[in-house]
């Protein structure tokens, strides 16, 4: 009894300190939340500024098309409005009246009637020359005064540090925050104040509901209230949501830029009578010394006791020949045998069956950075999540590593298979939180379906598994259902697979390179390096058939190397022709992922004698946002050695601006879907093209179009400043054969041009 009082007191101060924990994991997904909407807004911020110094004097038609090119108001819930602001001189302000009576807006008050508001005599005003509003009950008059506010000495302060700033100010009896970036001619931030000042053209102003940014994030966060607090040189910004219990634990969490975010909790404390669990672990003590009593009395029966034991240990032996040793899930020959059981009900009864072989995407990430101690808790996790998701009578299995089997039947498939297998996925979206890991963690899995009749349940299982590789193959976070094709597809996918891990050492691989030209003189200022693999057959095949499974089976690493190092030896045969061509290599995610690529290319560099300033190496924005303190780390090694670096595909991935930012990136490459094509030419992707050439040229970055095709997008890239491109307009892809005779006649056709120009023109 005293042994049971001592275990249920230290679980209970256990629980307490778990609940703790719960509560710092719980803070940090709100402050993580709050975080990740902070710098969204500055994205927003930072687009507007860098939209309206490239656009001088936007009206509200072309600053409303812009907005909703870019979804502002349906991606940020919580933005009230947003406006262009300008300061405006006592001299100045009768013949900004005259221009605001003629320039009437349709979303603030009476739109012939403008007047300063507050009113009074100011030496200047910050007056608004654009906006759009969320909705028509909030907004200022058109001539309301920003800098007559709490918001004023912010914003001036901001046009002189060149800083993004933030204040609350009251509109209408409710505390809003405004946020703020200056712009400056040339859409650059000059290097002084004095400097600053010159340049200075306006503000780009957004107005923020803070309580839908504190309400998103608390949503499903139980027992949680929240503070919210901006600390400036001239301001002090405090918002709260939820009430704060008396008592209750608090945890600060600073996310940088002058923003804090404090959480409350009302924490049990800890205390044995107090504890549920602690009162089960003493009333369990009790019972066990009531069970050393009747021990004494089962020894007096020897042979009953005996032959009690064999049968518990045959059942615990029998236990873990069929089930997994981990989570305690069924293992493969249990779930053969229920496979086999369900079979024969389903041709019984009629009813429907199905099997879901389910895997966890990129689970070895997990193993290989958190460790496999972590690993294995989030197997027994996913494990009991599974099992949440399906019915009573159902079957959850574990084969071994991050696989798992779901066999449904009957009831279960009513509402239909597809309904199952998006339960699942929904089951795993939250993230997990285990012990020992400081934030939790977040999963997502692939899923194959085999449904109907086999004769062996080795069968039904198979498919399954082609079906979860072809679910893998599709991009992952899906659910495939077999097709009898799928056997086919598998057999020649191992084919494919089979030579591919032969084709290096036959040399099968191949350079074909394609030029970019500069697109005011047409002449070729460097090449891409693209792969293709001359199959044994005689069949060129193009990468999009083989990349992805060089990928997969991590044969991308060597192919990658051998690739850095024939580009490198091809262009340093170039310069000694006289071609002084920049050469670009495509650099995979699973490439930036090892340190070796640094030696790849050093080693590619040393071997061939190229110049490393003349060697570009791409990367797309998906590639770079996996693990970034880690690829900034490997980046800034590249950068180093002396090359340059592309981002590929500009425009189609999820990369933060303020992350760009952070990246040593040289030169930006327009995706050709904002070039060529249908949806290129319509108001939105001309808005957005636009928007992304000076975003690159604000952030000092070289521009290249991508798949040019005729000559009006050639025309439209000029018009736009854009320096560099390529596509079939100027050459497809050629080998070095048909790319030797290309700059021939490039020289050839340039000299003609030289000769022609008169003497001192300015060719």
């Amino acid at each position: 009894m005293l042994l049971s009082t001592l275990v249920a007191t230290q679980a209970a101060h256990a629980d307490g300190d778990k609940s703790l924990r719960a509560f710092s994991s719980l803070s940090n997904e709100v402050a993580s939340s709050l975080q990740l909407d902070t710098q969204h807004e500055v994205d927003l911020l930072l687009s507007g500024g860098a939209y309206l110094a490239g656009n001088a004097g936007v009206g509200e038609g072309t600053f409303r098309r812009w907005s909703d090119a870019i979804h502002a108001l349906p991606r940020y819930p919580e933005l009230l409005g947003m406006s262009n602001a300008v300061v405006v001189h006592e001299s100045q302000l009768t013949s900004f009246t005259q221009w605001a009576d003629t320039h009437p807006w349709s979303s603030y008050g009476d739109p012939h009637n403008f007047v300063v508001s507050p009113p009074g005599f100011r030496p200047s005003y910050c007056l608004a020359t654009v906006g759009m509003l969320r909705s028509a009950s909030f907004g200022p008059t058109s001539g309301y005064d920003f800098c007559s506010t709490g918001f004023g000495p912010a914003l001036l302060a901001a046009r002189v540090s060149g800083n993004v700033t933030y204040a609350p100010f009251r509109f209408d009896g409710s505390v809003v925050l405004g946020i703020a970036t200056p712009y400056f001619r040339g859409g650059v931030v000059p290097s002084t104040a004095a400097a600053r000042l010159d340049a200075f053209l306006g503000w780009f102003v957004m107005a923020v509901n803070p309580k839908v940014l504190l309400d998103r994030a608390l949503v499903g966060d139980r027992g949680l209230s929240l503070s919210l607090s901006y600390d400036a040189a001239f301001t002090h910004a405090l918002f709260r949501d939820g009430q704060v219990p008396q008592g209750a634990h608090e945890l600060t969490t600073n996310l940088g830029s002058g923003w804090t975010v404090q959480t409350y909790a009302d924490i049990e404390g800890d205390g044995m009578l107090a504890d549920p669990r602690a009162i089960q672990l003493l009333l369990a003590g009790l019972a066990i010394s009531v069970l050393v009593a009747l021990l004494f009395y089962a020894l007096a029966t020897g042979r009953a006791r005996a032959a009690a034991l064999v049968r518990k240990r045959t059942q615990q032996l029998r236990f873990q020949a069929l089930h997994d040793p981990l989570t305690s899930l069924p293992n493969r020959a249990l779930i053969l045998d229920r496979i086999e059981q369900m079979l024969g009900r389903a041709r019984r009864d009629h009813v429907p069956t199905a099997a879901m072989f389910l895997d966890l995407d990129d689970f070895k990430y997990i193993n290989d950075t958190l460790g496999h101690q972590v690993g294995d808790e989030l197997l027994v996790a996913v494990g009991s999540r599974l099992e949440s998701a399906v019915h009573e009578g159902d079957t959850v299995g574990r084969l071994g590593g991050d696989e798992y089997v779901l066999l449904i039947e009957g009831q279960s498939l009513s509402a239909g298979v597809e309904v199952v297998a998006d339960r699942i996925l929904e089951v795993l979206n939250s993230p997990f939180c285990i012990a020992g890991c400081e934030r939790p963690i977040s999963v997502s899995a692939s899923i194959g379906v085999a449904v109907g009749d086999r004769d062996a349940p080795e069968e039904l299982l198979r498919d399954a598994d082609i079906a979860l590789y072809q679910a893998k193959a599709a991009g992952k976070r899906c659910c495939v259902f077999f097709s009898p094709s799928m056997g086919d597809a598998m057999l020649s996918q191992e084919q494919s697979m089979r030579e591919l891990h032969g084709a290096l050492a036959a040399d099968q691989f191949r350079l074909f390179y394609q030029p970019t030209v500069d697109l005011q003189t047409s002449a070729f200022t460097g090449v891409e390096a693209l792969l293709r693999w001359e199959h044994p057959g005689g069949k060129l095949i193009q990468p999009n058939d083989f990349i992805p499974a060089l990928e997969n089976s991590g044969l991308i690493v060597p192919v990658g190397a051998w690739v850095l190092m024939e580009a490198c030896r091809q262009g340093a045969t170039w310069h000694t022709a006289g071609h002084r061509l920049s050469v670009a290599v495509n650099v995979s995610a699973r490439q930036l992922q090892q340190d070796r690529i640094i030696d790849d290319v050093r080693d590619a560099l040393t071997t061939s004698g190229f110049d490393p300033t003349s060697l570009v190496l791409e990367l797309t924005e998906t590639t770079l946002m996996n693990d970034v303190d880690e690829t900034i780390a490997r980046l800034r090694q590249l950068k180093a050695l002396g090359v340059v670096l592309a981002v590929d595909d500009f425009g189609t991935g999820y990369s933060s601006l303020s992350y760009l930012q952070r990246f040593p990136i040289d030169v930006l490459k327009i995706d050709r879907s904002f070039v060529s094509g249908d949806a290129a030419t319509s108001a939105d992707s001309l808005v957005l093209l636009h928007t992304l050439i000076h975003l690159g040229k604000a952030l000092n970055l070289k521009i290249v179009a991508e798949g040019i095709e005729d000559d009006d997008q050639l025309e439209r890239l000029r018009a736009e400043g854009v320096e560099c491109g390529q596509g079939f307009l100027f050459a497809r892809p050629e080998n070095v054969v048909v790319v030797n005779r290309l700059l021939i006649d490039s020289v050839e056709r340039t000299s003609r041009l030289l000769s022609a120009a008169p003497v001192g023109g300015a060719f």
